[in-house]
Protein backbone atom coordinates (compact mmCIF):
# COMPACT_ATOMS: atom_id res chain seq x y z
CA UNK A 1 0.00 0.00 0.00
CA UNK A 2 1.20 3.64 -0.28
CA UNK A 3 1.47 6.18 2.47
CA UNK A 4 -1.29 8.18 1.66
CA UNK A 5 -3.49 4.59 1.91
CA UNK A 6 -1.93 3.73 4.79
CA UNK A 7 -2.61 7.09 6.84
CA UNK A 8 -5.61 7.09 5.90
CA UNK A 9 -6.42 3.50 6.87
CA UNK A 10 -4.10 3.50 9.90
CA UNK A 11 -3.83 7.23 11.54
CA UNK A 12 -0.68 7.71 12.73
CA UNK A 13 -0.78 9.67 15.86
CA UNK A 14 1.33 13.04 16.35
CA UNK A 15 4.72 13.26 17.80
CA UNK A 16 3.30 15.15 20.82
CA UNK A 17 7.32 15.57 22.06
CA UNK A 18 8.81 17.22 18.87
CA UNK A 19 6.56 19.37 16.45
CA UNK A 20 8.85 19.26 14.15
CA UNK A 21 9.67 15.65 13.58
CA UNK A 22 9.53 14.06 10.00
CA UNK A 23 6.39 13.13 8.17
CA UNK A 24 4.63 16.21 9.43
CA UNK A 25 5.25 16.08 13.00
CA UNK A 26 4.04 11.86 13.05
CA UNK A 27 7.71 10.24 13.16
CA UNK A 28 9.03 9.21 16.92
CA UNK A 29 12.93 9.04 17.08
CA UNK A 30 14.90 5.93 18.50
CA UNK A 31 16.43 7.35 21.33
CA UNK A 32 15.65 9.61 24.54
CA UNK A 33 11.92 10.28 25.53
CA UNK A 34 10.37 9.60 22.25
CA UNK A 35 11.74 6.04 22.25
CA UNK A 36 10.45 5.33 25.20
CA UNK A 37 6.83 6.76 24.48
CA UNK A 38 6.99 4.16 21.56
CA UNK A 39 7.90 1.21 24.13
CA UNK A 40 5.11 2.24 25.87
CA UNK A 41 2.95 2.11 22.97
CA UNK A 42 0.60 -1.47 22.52
CA UNK A 43 2.98 -3.51 20.35
CA UNK A 44 0.06 -3.77 17.56
CA UNK A 45 -0.19 0.39 17.53
CA UNK A 46 3.97 0.28 16.60
CA UNK A 47 5.20 0.65 12.79
CA UNK A 48 8.77 1.22 12.30
CA UNK A 49 10.29 3.42 9.37
CA UNK A 50 12.97 1.51 7.94
CA UNK A 51 15.79 1.42 4.89
CA UNK A 52 15.63 -1.83 3.36
CA UNK A 53 18.98 -3.02 1.94
CA UNK A 54 19.62 0.49 0.73
CA UNK A 55 17.27 -0.13 -2.05
CA UNK A 56 14.19 1.53 -0.07
CA UNK A 57 12.48 2.65 2.49
CA UNK A 58 9.48 1.52 4.05
CA UNK A 59 7.20 1.35 7.12
CA UNK A 60 7.20 -1.87 8.62
CA UNK A 61 5.05 -3.18 11.15
CA UNK A 62 6.12 -3.84 14.69
CA UNK A 63 8.83 -2.79 16.44
CA UNK A 64 12.08 -3.42 14.71
CA UNK A 65 15.70 -2.59 15.43
CA UNK A 66 17.51 -3.40 12.50
CA UNK A 67 18.09 -0.65 9.69
CA UNK A 68 15.67 1.38 11.88
CA UNK A 69 14.97 5.10 11.11
CA UNK A 70 12.89 6.20 12.92
CA UNK A 71 8.76 5.00 14.71
CA UNK A 72 4.82 5.54 14.27
CA UNK A 73 2.65 4.78 16.73
CA UNK A 74 -1.20 4.48 14.88
CA UNK A 75 -4.54 4.64 16.42
CA UNK A 76 -6.21 1.87 14.62
CA UNK A 77 -4.21 -1.29 15.10
CA UNK A 78 -2.29 -3.28 11.88
CA UNK A 79 -0.91 -6.66 11.30
CA UNK A 80 2.55 -8.40 10.22
CA UNK A 81 1.25 -8.60 6.69
CA UNK A 82 0.96 -4.31 6.32
CA UNK A 83 3.15 -2.82 5.40
CA UNK A 84 4.44 0.20 3.32
CA UNK A 85 6.81 0.78 0.93
CA UNK A 86 7.87 4.79 0.15
CA UNK A 87 9.05 5.83 -3.69
CA UNK A 88 12.30 6.95 -3.13
CA UNK A 89 14.35 9.82 -5.12
CA UNK A 90 17.68 9.87 -6.39
CA UNK A 91 17.60 13.48 -7.51
CA UNK A 92 17.83 15.55 -4.15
Amino acid sequence: MDFDTWESKFKPVDNHIDNNSCFDGKMFETFGPEYEFVCSQPPERVWTFVEVDGDYVAILHGFHLVNRMGYFVTEVPGTKEDFVELPTSTDE
